[in-house]
């Protein structure tokens, strides 16, 4: 056994022993479970040297080579493209083709024992995961940061000793919990803050020792609480599996009706804020022109273009009232039941009203869903902190204007985002942080006035760049440090330089004002001889 595997081995155990009572016996028997809430990781066999190489995202034409991080010289010298043929993008994409490679295993900072992982920074013993930072023995996990011994989970922040859980934040001791913060010990259960000691809780604030949103005395929930952990062993030990939340409730009974009859005049909507889109509107008419040099107008007529590649979203219903609802795609919360959607203040007046559980000294993981068909509803919204203007968001704090994003944390006149952290006047990208005046940029940091841009950082003024690190005023650029003025890996000097970035930004402006798309993007710019 690997020094990797023997840590993560001795960790699992650990966090089994905290989380159910016991250890469940080895990782490797409970992968695929694990796998299954944060997604897999993609992989590629490498062009340079046949090894399997992993990435975080799966969009990258298939036709194009791949390679590790590990194996990219980033001292590699080329030939100048012949800048005289080249008359429009497509001449560009050809001429670049053969140096295009797409960079999977990709371990930044202080790191180290990572395997069969991609875009990690700053972590310690991290396996098959993907987007990792600041965090330590991690196994099976997508988004996570700042977090310590946590399995099989999605978006976790800031949390430890968590198996299965879904966006959370300072929580420890866990196990599938969703939209969850500043909570512990605490099981089966969505949108807690402030918790503890709770079981099939739903949009509860403060709650302690409380089972189906019912309080329990101390006594009475620990017997019932170690009764559920002994069952959940058990099959565990039997079948290498639990059933998710997801599944329990599903089985429940259909409660809308009673919930309507209990909300009928007993709840009034609070005001909801007046929204406006001028300001994303002139936001983006304001970066394209920095951007592109072309004024593009009507976020509208571009949305399709800004969403590829950028996670799904939708809009609902509340089952209880009929307003509506935006559901950001992102930690599995498109799978949440739509007859089991409703708003936060709406969940929150239905507990004060209803009537607590009976009988839950009978309650098992088998019967669970008899109980709870009352109380679980999902609450797809979380506003903390001062946000202002948010239109089609979900999940935001600190942000003012912005239009189908999430979530939001500290973002500002931007739209059609995935995690714009810190970041504004930014449309269309996917996980990017500190950074401003971008179009269709992923999973990149620090990027100012760039425009196609992927696993960058440090980067101003660049337009179609992949793994580049500070690099401004360059194009068609991929696995490069430290340039200026280079395309395609090659330094061409500021005047030629300015004369293709104008034939190019003329070419990307007036398809975009044509057809409000762009058939080429950083995922297929690479392609092998034209396919995508």
């Amino acid at each position: 056994m690997s020094e990797l595997s023997d840590v993560l081995e001795r960790k699992w155990g650990s966090t089994c022993k905290l989380v159910f009572g016991e250890p469940i016996g080895p990782l490797e028997d409970y992968a695929a479970w694990l796998s299954e809430m944060a997604g897999a990781v993609f992989t590629r066999s490498s062009s340079v040297s046949g090894k399997e190489v992993s990435f975080s995202v799966d969009d990258y034409a298939k036709s194009a080579k791949a390679m590790g991080f590990e194996e990219n010289d980033f001292a590699a010298k080329f030939q100048p493209i012949s800048i005289n043929d080249i008359k429009d993008i497509d001449s560009l994409a050809r001429a670049v083709s053969e140096r295009a490679v797409y960079t999977g295993n990709i371990v930044l900072g202080n790191s180290k024992y990572v395997e069969r992982s991609s875009n990690v920074s700053d972590s310690f013993y991290v396996s098959s995961s993907s987007q990792v930072g600041d965090s330590k023995y991690i196994a099976y996990d997508s988004m996570a940061r700042l977090c310590d011994s946590v399995f099989g989970c999605a978006m976790p922040g800031d949390s430890e000793y968590i198996v299965r859980c879904n966006d959370t934040y300072k929580t420890r001791r866990c196990f599938e919990i969703w939209m969850t913060a500043n909570s512990a010990d605490c099981y089966y259960s969505f949108a807690l803050n402030n918790c503890s000691d709770c079981i099939f809780c739903f949009n509860s604030r403060s709650a302690r020792h409380a089972i189906g949103n019912t309080k329990l005395p101390r006594e009475k929930y620990s017997e019932i609480k170690s009764r559920l952990l002994s069952q959940m062993r058990d099959e565990l030990g039997r079948k290498k599996r639990l059933p998710s939340l997801l599944d329990i409730v599903a089985k429940a009974k259909d409660t809308r009706e009673e919930s309507r009859a209990l909300l009928e005049g007993r709840f009034t909507p609070g005001k909801r804020e007046k929204k406006d889109m001028q300001p994303m509107e002139d936001a983006f008419s304001h970066a394209s022109s920095i951007v592109l040099g072309r004024e593009l107008r009507g976020i509208s007529a571009y949305s399709p273009w800004l969403k590829s590649h950028v996670k799904e979203s939708e809009k609902r219903k509340s089952v209880l009232t009929g307003r509506e609802i935006f559901v950001g795609g992102y930690a599995n919360y498109l799978d949440i039941p739509k007859d089991r959607t409703v708003l936060e203040d709406e969940a929150f007046r239905l507990d004060e009203l209803r009537p607590s559980i009976s009988g839950l000294e009978g309650i098992t993981l088998q019967n669970a869903h008899e109980r709870i068909g009352g109380v679980a509803y999902f609450a797809l919204e979380f506003q903390a902190a001062a946000s202002r203007n948010m239109v089609d968001c979900m999940a935001y704090a600190n942000s003012v204007n912005c239009f189908c994003t999430f979530p939001c944390n500290e973002a500002k006149d931007s739209a059609v985002d995935f995690w714009p952290r810190s970041s504004e006047h930014v449309f269309g990208c996917g996980i990017i942080f500190d950074s401003n005046f971008c179009f269709k940029c992923h999973q990149s940091v620090k990027l100012q006035r760039c425009f196609e841009c992927d696993s960058c950082r440090d980067c101003s003024d660049s337009y179609f760049c992949h793994n580049a690190e500070n690099c401004h005023d360059c194009m068609f650029c991929f696995n490069v440090k430290n340039m200026k003025y280079a395309i395609g890996n090659v330094e061409m000097g500021k005047e030629e330089y300015a004369r293709v970035k104008k034939m190019l930004l003329a070419e990307i402006g007036a398809k975009l004002e044509k057809d409000k798309k762009l058939e080429w993007n950083i995922y297929n710019i690479g392609a092998s001889h034209g396919k995508k």
